[in-house]
C-alpha cells in the first residue's frame, strides 16, 4: 500500500508536459500553455481525490447492490409517435429514414 501511494506521489509531481500535450492530441483538443496548465493541475487534483479515497476505511462498509427488479419498470406495449412526430423536426428525410450527411 505505501508503495502504490509512493509511486502515485511521484507520478503527479512527474506529470509532465509532454503527457497533457498527449492527452490533448488524443482527444482532438488545441491547448494554449495557459490551459495546458490549467489542465495539469485539473488532474492533479483529481488524482489526489483519488488518493483520498483509497485512505479511507471501508473494512465494515457492505457493498451497494441495487435491485433490478424493483427499479424495472412492466414491459408492457405502448403507442409510439406517429410518423409526423417523429419526422416533424427532421432536417431531411428519405424513404420514411432520418437522412444524415456521410460520415466517413
Amino acid at each position: 500500500m505505501v508503495l502504490i501511494l509512493i509511486l502515485t506521489f511521484f507520478y503527479i509531481i512527474l506529470m509532465s508536459q509532454i503527457d497533457i500535450e498527449k492527452l490533448a492530441k488524443l482527444s482532438r483538443l488545441t491547448l494554449s500553455e495557459a490551459e495546458a496548465a490549467q489542465a495539469k493541475d485539473r488532474l492533479q487534483g483529481l488524482l489526489k481525490l483519488m488518493e483520498n479515497l483509497k485512505e479511507l476505511d471501508l473494512k465494515n462498509v457492505e457493498p451497494m447492490v441495487a435491485d433490478a427488479a424493483s427499479s424495472l419498470r412492466n414491459d408492457v406495449p405502448e403507442q409510439g409517435f406517429s410518423y409526423q412526430q417523429a419526422f416533424m423536426n427532421a432536417p431531411h428525410e428519405e424513404n420514411h429514414h432520418f437522412a444524415i450527411p456521410k460520415v466517413i
